[in-house]
């Protein structure tokens, strides 16, 4: 039944009809309306455009993705390249500065290559493009049992009692016959462990693994090893089933992360 739902959706993309594909220029986004008359002194806009038309008659069209620090990643990135190579177009990554500078407008490449794209395909198209893509990925991480990272879930794996994982701490185990130091700076602490593991679409967990381990102090790093095989047997022993992560309601095998703090008794 999913997968009919899947392919459903694929269908309904390219059924919408030439109609939807007609424009009016009032109907246009308004970043897409400012790059047809930018600001004479908005500079770094115009040079940007400037550079979308010299590649456009190069015969490079891009289907751009915005993307700056911590935003603008997307999971079906492989599937998006794919579709877009189907329509001659170029999918590619635009790039947008945390620095911003007065009167100066950054994007304005990618706003006049989503103009171009508007007038040969119609307002939507990137959008339904997106969700196709999206679609494809739910596919395959069913038919190939692909693994998604706990960010790339829609929802991720949560326990039992949980309405909701927003974070990754899980629990403080304490250390009896390990001597473990505390870092009594400011900013110091317990010695603490990322520990990684896979969540299976039946709710169990396995192949676990080290992503991150803090030790605070110095004398802690000999104990990696040990406290590895603490958290872990924890996590078999308290934490044994967890709810899968999903997109779109379905579970997914989610590659999943906490947060484990060690102390001394």
């Amino acid at each position: 039944m999913r997968h009919l739902f899947l392919i459903f959706l694929l269908i309904s993309f390219d059924a919408y009809s030439q109609d939807e594909q007609n424009f009016y220029i009032d109907e246009l986004p308004e970043r897409i309306q400012y790059v047809n008359n930018p600001n004479s002194n908005d500079t770094l806009c115009i040079s940007e455009i400037e550079r979308a038309k010299k590649n456009i008659e190069n015969g490079r069209i891009v289907f751009t993705q915005t993307i700056g620090f911590l935003f603008g990643e997307i999971r079906y990135e492989n599937e998006l390249r794919k579709l877009c190579k189907q329509y001659g177009l170029v999918f590619d990554f635009d790039l947008i500065s945390d620095v911003i500078y007065e009167g100066q407008t950054q994007g304005c490449y990618g706003d006049f290559m989503d103009k171009v794209i508007i007038e040969k395909y119609g307002i939507g198209f990137k959008e339904k493009l997106h969700e196709k893509a999206d679609s494809l990925f739910l596919f395959r991480t069913q038919s190939e049992d692909i693994l998604v990272k706990y960010w790339d879930s829609d929802e991720r794996p949560r326990l039992p009692k949980e309405i909701e994982r927003t974070g990754d701490y899980l629990t403080t185990i304490k250390v009896n016959n390990i001597n473990v130091v505390k870092n009594k700076s400011e900013f110091g602490g317990w010695p603490f462990l990322d520990l990684g593991f896979i969540v299976e679409k039946d709710s169990t967990i396995s192949d676990f693994y080290i992503n991150n381990f803090v030790p605070q102090m110095e004398e802690n790093e000999k104990y990696r090893d040990d406290l590895f095989k603490i958290a872990v047997r924890e996590l078999k022993t308290s934490y044994s089933r967890w709810i899968p992560g999903t997109i779109k309601g379905i579970p997914v095998k989610t590659d999943n992360i906490v947060r484990i703090f060690f102390e001394k008794e």
